[in-house]
């Protein structure tokens, strides 16, 4: 019997979890004793990672277990979490989207969560993913399934609308708490630069409203003791704006990022919290119109770029795991994450809180109970529960609704394999503007992807979501 938790990752070799989930289950003591399963299909990367945890947990003396193999189903029976981190040629096929959306006027400096990018990592990506729901339905009814895979939350509706049965909510990397919480009040000056947490008198005193649709979620209240920090934030945005002026990042999802968080902070009274992607959910900055775009419309995604960056990453990996670098090390660099921090919370029963993408539950109270919007949270072996959010303001709520219904579309494509609704869901998308383009964009991507897709968005007659769980199982592979 296990004293600590079963935790089953779906791509072990992730780029983001795959090194936070082996540090934290060495060093926490709710981990302790626990099982950690690692997935992969490329064998190398999966020997990698496996050495890695073994090499780690030896010299923590944590005795938590390692179970490995390229086929999910040989390791998941009895995970109490299945963390979905996986992604097929990730870099590659983001670049392929930007590239072809651009020709057809649509500009994506992310390209994988909103606008044709994020549409089609969808249709890549929920296929394999009702697959493993399914398969953690049948081989561990009681796991929590956490989705960090983008679009996290195209990907979380597909779960709740089409594996209901299986206990499931989405991450994403931003919003980390506390430290999230502890940002804010330092850049208005209610806690000192030196601070490290938040202490209780002044969590106590503050009213911090931040949420949204994920990528796109907004400080809409921000108040301490009484007082409204919203114009005191917005002085220290115009200081970070006046100085990005003069020097521009060259990254495309930092490049003028505080200037576009400015223009929308104006607009709507509310603060972007994840401008570099927010910057790609509102048509403003596309270089539409008459009059130019200020300071330029959105800089496009660098696949290039991100390649690298990866490689590098999983360079300093391979190093950990062949001895080259120390676990000493390994433990004094490597963080924790935002998803290691809940899946400990909830198994230890912390009774902390934490931003987590899944249904509204009315906390945003003029959104519907089932828009999946990213909130703060109550969260433990029960599930998340949604904070008090209060109303979405006027303006941002056309944009949130508008977002949902091109995600709650997105979804249903992904699932169903219906091109008259994969169109919609472009057409209702913030940065689609011609439906001759959008038709154009949606042929040229299908016939890029062909390899990634699944056979069915290629049949010449296709009977959509009747035969949609026949064809999961023959197009998926092995995730």
């Amino acid at each position: 019997m296990n004293s600590g938790p079963k935790i089953t990752v779906i791509g072990a070799g992730s780029y983001f979890f795959g090194k936070a989930v082996i540090h934290k289950m060495a060093t926490s003591s709710v981990m302790r004793g626990g099982v950690l399963a690692l997935v992969d299909t490329d064998p190398k990367t999966l020997a990698t990672m496996t050495r890695l945890a073994r090499r780690v947990f030896k010299t923590a003396k944590c005795g938590v277990r390692v179970e490995t193999g390229c086929d999910r189903r040989r390791v998941m029976e009895g995970s109490d979490f299945v963390i979905l981190t996986f992604s097929r040629r990730n870099a590659h096929y983001r670049g392929v989207d930007t590239r072809i959306a651009a020709r057809h006027g649509m500009r994506m400096c992310s390209s994988d969560t909103i606008g044709p990018g994020g549409i089609f990592r969808a249709l890549r990506e929920i296929p394999p993913i009702m697959e493993i729901a399914r398969d953690a339905q049948r081989l561990a009814p009681r796991s929590w399934v956490i989705n960090l895979v983008n679009p996290t939350a195209v990907i979380g509706m597909a779960l709740r609308r089409f594996s209901p049965e299986v206990k499931s909510f989405a991450l994403c990397d931003g919003h980390h708490e506390p430290y999230n919480t502890l940002h804010w009040c330092k850049e208005v000056g209610i806690l000192p630069k030196g601070v490290v947490t938040v202490p209780p008198a002044v969590q106590r005193s503050l009213d911090l409203a931040i949420g949204g649709v994920n990528h796109t979620t907004w400080i809409v209240r921000f108040r301490y003791d009484g007082r409204d920090m919203l114009p005191v934030l917005r002085r220290r945005i115009v200081e970070y704006a006046n100085k990005e002026a003069k020097k521009p990042h060259d990254h495309s999802k930092v490049r003028h990022n505080w200037n576009y968080a400015l223009q929308l902070f104006d607009l709507y009274g509310a603060f972007p919290t994840a401008i570099g992607h927010t910057k790609e959910y509102v048509p403003f900055f596309q270089g539409h119109g008459v009059a130019p775009v200020k300071p330029e419309p959105i800089a496009l995604f660098d696949a290039d770029r991100r390649a690298i960056e990866m490689a590098g990453a999983w360079k300093i990996t391979g190093e950990y795991a062949g001895g080259k670098r120390s676990v000493a090390e390994f433990l004094k660099i490597i963080r924790d994450d935002h998803a290691t921090d809940i899946i400990e919370s909830m198994w230890g029963n912390l009774g902390k809180s934490f931003y987590i993408n899944s249904n509204n539950r009315g906390a945003i109270t003029n959104l519907p109970d089932a828009a999946f919007v990213e909130l703060r949270c109550d969260v433990d072996m029960r599930g998340p529960r949604p904070q008090p959010f209060g109303e979405m303001p006027r303006g941002l709520l056309a944009h949130q609704h508008q977002i949902l219904d091109t995600h709650e579309l997105t979804a249903h494509a992904a699932v169903t394999g219906d091109r008259a609704i994969l169109r919609r869901a472009l057409a209702g998308d913030p940065l689609c503007v011609n439906l001759t383009d959008a038709d154009a964009c949606i042929a040229e991507l299908l016939e890029a992807q062909r390899d990634a897709l699944p056979s069915y968005w290629f049949r010449k007659s296709r009977s959509g979501a009747r035969n949609v769980r026949q064809n999961f199982a023959s197009t998926c592979g092995s995730f």
